[in-house]
């Protein structure tokens, strides 16, 4: 059976979005010094878009751990059910 690795490949992801926004920071800030200009629409939509992934991802752990969170309390729920109605026999 094979090994299921929890949350590595999200975190490799965020992990390289920081490290690219933070190069595309210094490179804005670069070219903002050598032409006296900066690009605006491409920092917003780059910007944005790493928003948007970085919220998506939290919301996918979020969901994930809301769902063992639920599991693990309907687990406990079917198992003091079925004591009580052992307990009734």
């Amino acid at each position: 059976m094979i090994k299921k690795k929890n949350g590595k490949y999200m975190k490799k992801i965020l992990t390289g979005m920081f490290i690219f926004l933070v190069l595309f920071t210094c490179a804005c800030l670069f070219i903002a010094y050598k032409t006296e200009s900066e690009p605006k629409t491409l920092i917003t939509c780059v910007f944005a878009f790493c928003s948007v992934e970085g919220g998506l991802s939290a919301w996918i752990k979020n969901c994930k751990d809301k769902r063992k969170t639920n599991g693990n309390e309907y687990e406990r729920k079917t198992e003091n059910s079925e004591r009580k109605m052992h307990d009734c026999y």
